[in-house]
């Protein structure tokens, strides 16, 4: 959507100023952007009672109880409050910064999915947080040499549930009927137990109405712990415990209404096709369910646990045309987004540690000054983001 054709809530969105009454703006959500014009015909009584409430939950019942105001307008109001929850968390909550074609929001994905659109963005790809196997506060203290050591917290399973469900459940709502959100993750380890993480997470994504897809392998080739090693000091049946060398990469879909629109295809033009079709050399490889890949190595970024880029590369090619919007809701040190930016895509990355920002924007930069990143179409520069 261009900035032309926006709606005045779209524009404030895009653009907050940096004062803004709460009769304007309740007069910009509801439709006019001019000061009184939405409002004038409201009582003083519910104005003051919507600008109380402008941060709390408000039910058709509550606005119904004034005088002039049906269900019709009550669900209209309602419609401006939530809106106004995203303008606020953009202005209060978060800060944004640019990277090359794309961005990054400093502050839990949660928030900073709340300020994107419903069904704006093509593909979304991620690796969220292991449980509790990464105290990623502490790695960040631990690089600034405050701490020597970052240890685990403890974090109940079921907290850990709700954490991911509420975030895959707001980007449900981002996502394009058709487009994909996929998924890096594995098995964690705690108390002496061995969680089953990747297949809990499908059956949460479900229940989410994620239509799962495809179930990727990824194998590290290099293994790094030893529990292989058991069975070697004790050579009898019950001491086999393999070394663990995979990862999963779940490709999840938001359905479309109609068949023919369950894709990312359906309308993009020849020309569009053309523009982005695929080199398959060493594709036979790619063909197979199992990818292998070489991870990163310690000391080639500043992250505990990265994805290799080509990972993130292979997906973003198969599953997005060139300016297409990428999402890595939890981005880390911003892999998702290096690599969107060298296949000519808009990209956002949304992450709670600024250190790991300031990483990424730096390798991005470097990328574009070494001419790594690939030429725009030109089919759709004029949209920095999603309106």
């Amino acid at each position: 959507m261009t900035s032309a054709s926006q709606q005045p809530r779209e524009k404030l969105l895009e653009n907050p100023p940096s004062e803004l009454s709460t009769e304007e703006l309740i007069s910009v959500l509801l439709g006019t952007g001019a000061k009184n014009n939405s409002i004038k015909n409201l009582s003083r009584e519910l104005v003051d009672y919507l600008r109380a409430n402008l941060g709390t939950k408000v039910t058709v019942g509550d606005l119904t109880k004034f005088n002039g105001v049906g269900k019709n307008k009550a669900l209209q109001i309602i419609s401006a409050l939530e809106l106004g929850g995203r303008f606020r968390t953009t202005r209060e909550k978060l800060k944004t910064y640019s990277a090359g074609r794309g961005e990054f929001i400093h502050g839990d994905c949660l928030d900073g999915l709340k300020t994107l659109a419903d069904n704006s963005i093509i593909l979304a790809f991620t690796s969220p947080p292991y449980h509790n196997a990464i105290n990623y506060a502490d790695h960040i203290k631990k690089l600034g040499g405050e701490v020597r050591y970052w240890e685990r917290k403890e974090q109940s399973y079921q907290f850990y549930k709700v954490f991911l469900v509420d975030r895959f459940k707001e980007l449900y709502r981002v996502l394009k009927p058709g487009g994909h959100n996929v998924v890096n993750i594995s098995p964690v380890a705690w108390g002496g137990k061995r969680m089953a993480l990747p297949f809990h997470f499908v059956c949460w994504m479900e229940e989410l109405g994620w239509q799962f897809k495809e179930d990727i392998v990824w194998e590290k080739g290099i293994v790094k712990d030893k529990r292989s090693g058991v069975l070697m000091q004790h050579p009898y049946p019950g001491y086999y415990y393999p070394s663990l060398s995979v990862e999963y990469v779940f490709v999840f879909q938001k359905p479309a209404g109609e068949k023919s629109k369950n894709n990312i295809y359906h309308d993009r033009t020849a020309a569009e096709k053309r523009a982005n079709r695929m080199d398959l050399t060493g594709y036979q490889e790619q063909s197979k369910n199992v990818w292998n890949i070489r991870p990163v190595a310690p000391r080639e970024n500043i992250h505990p646990c990265p994805f290799p880029e080509e990972l993130a590369s292979r997906v973003i090619r198969y599953y997005s045309y060139m300016n297409d919007v990428v999402l890595d809701i939890f981005a880390g040190s911003g892999v998702t987004n290096l690599a969107a930016e060298k296949l000519g895509r808009r990209h956002i990355g949304m992450e709670t540690e600024k250190e790991y920002i300031d990483y990424a924007a730096k390798i991005i930069s470097c990328a574009n000054h070494a001419g790594q990143t690939k030429p725009s179409t030109g089919q759709q520069d004029e949209q920095r983001r999603p309106a």
